[in-house]
């Protein structure tokens, strides 16, 4: 069970990277995720992060019901962390700049809670969870 936990980490990561740091994240998504509006581009964000759960899951045999269970779960908080994150850089301007070291804390903060929504799904996939 543990290397199957590690392998959805790993796997789980992958996805993570491809949806944030690739040309996956359009202009349109990062332009709304900088503000945290408009939502149809944030949501549009996160559901590439639930594609690549979805399939990830899928491909460890999760099931297709728990998947798309998980599927949700990462579309929803993976929406409301990015959409909360660009709410704060609207209503405090300073944190937007780089040189500011809270910038980094927020940006910290806001991957801490994508990893822990990341590791509870592969706990959950392991789980007897909708079994």
């Amino acid at each position: 069970m543990i290397l199957e936990i590690i392998g959805l980490l790993f796997l789980y990561n992958i996805g993570h990277f491809l949806a944030d740091y690739t040309q996956l994240s359009s202009k349109w998504m990062l332009s709304a995720k900088r503000f945290g509006r408009p939502l149809a581009p944030i949501m549009a964000h996160a559901g590439w992060h639930a594609f690549f759960v979805f399939v990830v899951s899928m491909s460890f045999q999760v099931g297709i019901v728990k998947s798309v269970a998980l599927c949700v779960i990462q579309l929803l908080t993976h929406f409301l962390i990015d959409t909360g994150k660009g709410r704060l850089n609207a209503w405090h301007p300073a944190l937007q700049n780089p040189a500011n070291p809270l910038h980094w804390y927020v940006f910290g903060f806001d991957q801490f809670l994508h990893q822990v929504v990341l590791i509870i799904t592969a706990g959950l996939a392991v789980s007897p969870w909708l079994h």
